[in-house]
């Protein structure tokens, strides 16, 4: 898990809807050695489902032949008080470049994406 970790850049977050659906959406993230930390708007969707359900799955992008698959299992939290994402070890370095053309620098992303979610891993699998 640390190798793709820190090789791979999105991961796709699942969260569950009220109804019960899975909503995946792909995420930036960091990985401390024992929890995923990522970033969101304080009211964004993803933020209410872990509020209501913490049970949540990791997805790291699968290899162009559909194999390389690792899927995390865990519990989100959304931290309080959060990390600000500019001083989260590691955050914004990995995603520094990517910034300008999103319309962001350091200050206004951490002021946008003011929500930490922290998922630790209780299970993984893949192929």
């Amino acid at each position: 898990m640390r190798e793709r970790a820190e090789r791979d850049r999105v991961i796709w977050l699942t969260t569950v809807t009220p109804s019960g659906r899975p909503a995946p959406r792909p995420v930036w993230f960091v990985w401390d050695g024992t929890a995923f930390t990522v970033y969101s708007e304080p009211g964004a969707a993803k933020v209410r489902h872990i509020r209501a359900n913490p049970h949540v799955t990791l997805n790291f992008n699968s290899d162009s032949g559909g194999g390389d698959v690792l899927v995390v299992r865990g519990r989100a939290e959304i931290a309080d008080p959060p990390v600000p994402a500019a001083d989260q070890p590691g955050y914004l370095d990995r995603y520094r470049d990517e910034l300008p053309g999103l319309g962001f620098d350091a200050a206004t992303f951490t002021a946008a994406y003011a929500t930490q979610i922290r998922v630790v891993p209780e299970s993984t699998w893949g192929f």
